[in-house]
């Protein structure tokens, strides 16, 4: 248990330094406040520095394809439609249970505006205890599974959910528009080996194929996003070299000592919250991450922030949509739309999530219905580790 009488005093210094001295919170807002107006006054020009440098950086830079600065005004959809919106949650896989297996459970939603039908609430739990699940084959080796790969696997089934519903409730006189929780960039994926890399991008774009060839909208909603590929590319517009050659010139320092540090750690959310006004998106960018990219030219991901009014969300979309503007504004109205029905976060998500989300009371009845399958079909010790037998029985 903490000991609060112990934990406070360290609470009260929280926020009282910087991890650059010298430089307040306001001061790196102010800073990044001054790069982007300079750079939204030119926006011809930051595109093509970021072309030149792009690759020479120590991050991947997201490249304009609106003018920089763009401030969009977006309505709420007023009309018919209909909303899908998956979101998921696991039981992880541990070596301390009855058995070793992990478990995913994905909430959907599809509720349609503006018509009788009645919403559908649902979930589709999922059980992983085969040996070839539990122990995958990577590069011609089998590794017990771990954290990344149950991450991933939950990613691409919440993908794969939403495609069916929406799909299966896709009408030609009404709208619909389909969103996940969550970035649609896999960044789990790159702490994996590069054979099961390839297989999940190949299994991904089987998944974003669908929602190409039935042309349904896509939205990976981010709220509270930390990402800051903006402030980033602000960082090589204000770089004071030649070409922004981060391990040539700045490889040698820390990170807080970098020239363009000034308006560093700052994330695009908060960069934006001071620019955006409220129902306005920003202007669109193409990620330059590399696991956007290898997900191919019609499916890698841009993205764009939307002052909601409650925050500045990060939305995501794939290439083919924004080539579309028809599909592109629908699906930020109802994304909008949808953040207003659930006073600052899309409904349809919430309800997803909660109809996702595995209580402590939830996975206690899962392992005892395990259990009591184990016993009932005679398998000989079905017992959890002496270590989580002694945390479940204190001698207190």
């Amino acid at each position: 248990m903490l000991d609060f009488n112990k934990l406070i005093p360290q609470i009260k210094d929280v926020g009282q330094d910087t991890l650059i001295e010298g430089t307040s919170p306001t001061e790196i807002l102010r800073n990044a406040q001054q790069a982007f107006e300079s750079a939204a006054d030119r926006p011809s020009l930051l595109k093509a520095k970021l072309r030149e440098n792009g690759g020479h950086t120590f991050w991947p830079l997201a490249i304009p394809i609106e003018p920089f600065g763009s401030e969009i005004e977006i309505e709420a959809y007023p009309g018919m439609h209909t909303v899908v919106a998956c979101d998921g949650s696991q039981i992880m896989p541990t070596a301390h249970e009855v058995y070793s297996c992990y478990l995913l459970n994905i909430g959907a939603m599809v509720i349609h505006y503006g018509c009788d039908e009645k919403p559908i609430l649902t979930s589709f739990p999922r059980l992983f205890h085969k040996a070839d699940e539990v122990y995958p084959l990577v590069d011609q080796r089998r590794v017990h599974v771990n954290d990344s790969v149950v991450s991933l696997e939950r990613q691409l089934m919440e993908l794969t959910k939403a495609s069916e519903l929406a799909v299966l409730h896709k009408h030609a006189d009404m709208p619909l528009v389909t969103m996940v929780d969550g970035s649609l960039i896999p960044w789990n994926v790159d702490s994996m080996p590069d054979s099961y890399q390839t297989e999940y991008l190949q299994r991904m774009l089987e998944v974003l194929d669908v929602f190409c060839a039935e042309r349904i909208p896509l939205i990976g909603y981010v709220s509270h996003s930390r990402s800051s590929d903006i402030v980033n590319n602000m960082r090589v517009w204000e770089c004071p070299y030649p070409t922004s050659k981060c391990q040539t010139f700045c490889g040698h320092l820390n990170e807080e000592d970098f020239p363009c540090s000034t308006m560093w750690p700052l994330s695009d959310r908060l960069l934006l919250s001071s620019k955006l006004p409220r129902s306005f998106r920003s202007g669109m960018f193409s990620s330059g991450s590399r696991w956007s990219t290898g997900l191919g030219g019609r499916h890698n991901v841009c993205f764009c922030y939307l002052h909601t009014d409650a925050e500045v969300a990060r939305l995501e979309i794939p290439r083919w949509m924004y080539d579309d503007k028809q599909m592109l504004d629908l699906a930020i109205s109802v994304a909008l739309s949808q953040a207003g029905k659930g006073l600052g976060y899309p409904i349809a998500l919430s309800e997803a999530h909660n109809l996702a989300v595995i209580r402590q009371a939830d996975r206690k009845h899962f392992f005892d219905l395990l259990t009591s399958h184990l016993v009932g079909i005679g398998v000989g010790r079905v017992s959890v580790s002496p270590k989580e037998s002694r945390k479940r029985r204190s001698i207190i």
